[in-house]
């Protein structure tokens, strides 16, 4: 569907092109229509006095004259392909935006869509036309927006297979959850700056405006209220003895993991059986066990701010602006533009105690892997002299493909853990603790400390290389007033 609205858009726009023309970048329509005649100094030819008085006669000279008005109109249809853009013109936006958000990762098997954003954005632009033979113009923008009631946030680790998954030898266990949330209060802020060269390429009454520049844009979004469901799935091999998935009409069904410990230290992985009939019976419970351990297997909320993430995109863009003259009042513009931003997305999720806090993962692409394209277009009226009154749309479109990805560890969430199972040992030890209970704690105390080696030695962050796809869209319906001085 984005596809669709992105071809829908782009054909509508080009094909107003006869009719149309410019803007001075995505955000910005720094070309409102000035007609000569009306705003500026009047063209005009020349009188040709060559022969006269010399005895050509009543006939040359009306010839002449006939000359001199033919070369009169000539030269005025060449000044109309000069700019008569100068000075300072200022323009002030109100933008209501719809946009969705999409964070896609690979291996993690992990997916976050906030989809349903609206926005309320202002924004000022401003435009200088210098007054020299070769028209050139220098334009900058700011806007700020603000999120418009609420929407949905939902993190998917379902669909794309489980965020992880353990190998053991009767099986392999992997996790699954969904949460969805509250999203509201976001913000977004963003600036440009770019240098174009004014009306240099004309096309019948069609004037183009090429530019360069540098555009800024940050967004900021907040989930709170978060609801959700996790379960660890164990799929058993050949090695094992029940069934855990089954496949009915084209569907399949996973128990979810079930492990049993017997009083003697000894653990069972366990599943349903098939009776004779070829129905799943109930989970069996082994002889002697003594403790039932469910792995990730539970519902939870979280009142809170679960999800928090600050996004920038940032980098040069090329420029193509258009503008055509209905007549001295009113003109319609649109513009293209492509560049390509860098990707930089820091997000907080407080409630993982295992990760780093305020920034718990970070995913970032550099320079030529992401793309941006904006679109716009415009009706321009005047009102007076010098406002004008518009009134348009725009759309974007940010695409950030194979992003690395850093997930910072809480460090003394670890460390605290060796310590805590150390005091655990002494304890026992000092207050006649059994041999096997101190056996156990010492074994899980050997593997928390792997776990601390492991990364240290990564100093304390998780890479991988081209994990995330990072897509955001949106499309917005703007009017403003323009004042030139």
């Amino acid at each position: 569907m984005k596809k669709l609205s992105l071809s829908v858009l782009s054909v509508s726009i080009f094909a107003m092109m006869p009719v149309i023309a410019g803007a001075a970048g995505t955000y910005y329509n720094g070309n409102t229509y000035q007609n000569s005649q009306r705003y500026g100094s009047n063209g005009g030819g020349y009188y040709n006095s060559y022969g006269a008085g010399r005895g050509y006669g009543q006939t040359q000279s009306m010839m002449s004259r006939n000359t001199t008005t033919r070369v009169t109109k000539k030269t005025s249809t060449q000044q109309k392909s000069v700019s008569n853009k100068k000075g300072f013109q200022l323009a002030g936006n109100l933008t209501h935006e719809f946009a969705n958000w999409d964070i896609e990762m690979d291996k993690a098997g992990s997916k976050l869509r906030y989809d349903g954003l609206a926005w309320n954005v202002l924004s000022a632009d401003a435009v200088y036309y210098f007054d020299t033979s070769t028209p050139i113009q220098i334009n900058v923008g700011a806007r700020y927006g603000m999120q418009s009631g609420e929407t949905s946030m939902i993190d998917d680790d379902i669909s794309k297979g489980g965020y992880g998954s353990q190998a053991y030898t009767e099986g392999v266990v992997t996790g699954y959850a969904m949460s969805v949330g509250t999203s509201k209060d976001g913000t977004q802020m963003g600036f440009n700056a770019g240098f174009g060269l004014t009306d240099f390429f004309t096309v019948g009454r069609v004037k183009m405006t090429p530019s360069i520049g540098y555009r800024y844009f940050k967004h900021k979004l907040v989930t709170k209220d978060n609801s959700g469901l996790t379960m660890d799935v164990f799929n058993g091999n050949s090695e094992h003895p029940y069934i855990n998935c089954i496949e009915l009409n084209g569907e399949t069904q996973c128990d979810p993991f079930v492990l049993f410990a017997a009083s003697d230290g000894s653990t069972y992985v366990t599943g349903r059986t098939e009776d004779a009939l070829g129905s799943l019976s109930d989970i069996l419970i082994p002889s002697g066990a003594a403790i039932v351990n469910l792995g990730d297997t539970y519902y939870y909320k979280q009142v809170g701010t679960s999800h928090e993430y600050e996004t920038e995109w940032y980098g040069p863009y090329l420029a193509l602006d258009m503008e055509y003259a209905i007549n001295n009042n009113n003109n319609v513009t649109a513009g293209i533009e492509l560049g390509l931003p860098m990707y930089d997305s820091k997000g907080n999720q407080p409630y993982r105690v295992d990760w780093a806090h305020p920034t718990s993962v970070e995913d970032k692409a550099g320079f030529g892997k992401a793309y941006h394209l904006g679109l716009n277009a415009a009706w321009t009226t005047a009102i007076t002299d010098s406002v004008s009154f518009s009134l348009g749309m725009t759309y974007d479109y940010y695409n950030a493909k194979k992003a690395d990805a850093t997930t910072y560890i809480n460090q003394s969430y670890y460390t605290d853990m060796v310590t805590s199972l150390q005091n655990a040992i002494t304890y026992l030890e000092n207050n006649g603790g059994s041999a096997t209970t101190i056996a156990a704690y010492q074994a899980s105390l050997n593997e928390a400390k792997e776990v601390v080696d492991f990364y240290n030695g990564q100093g304390w962050k998780i890479e991988s290389k081209e994990e995330i796809k990072s897509v955001y869209s949106s499309m917005g319906i703007r009017m403003g007033v323009s004042v030139k001085f």
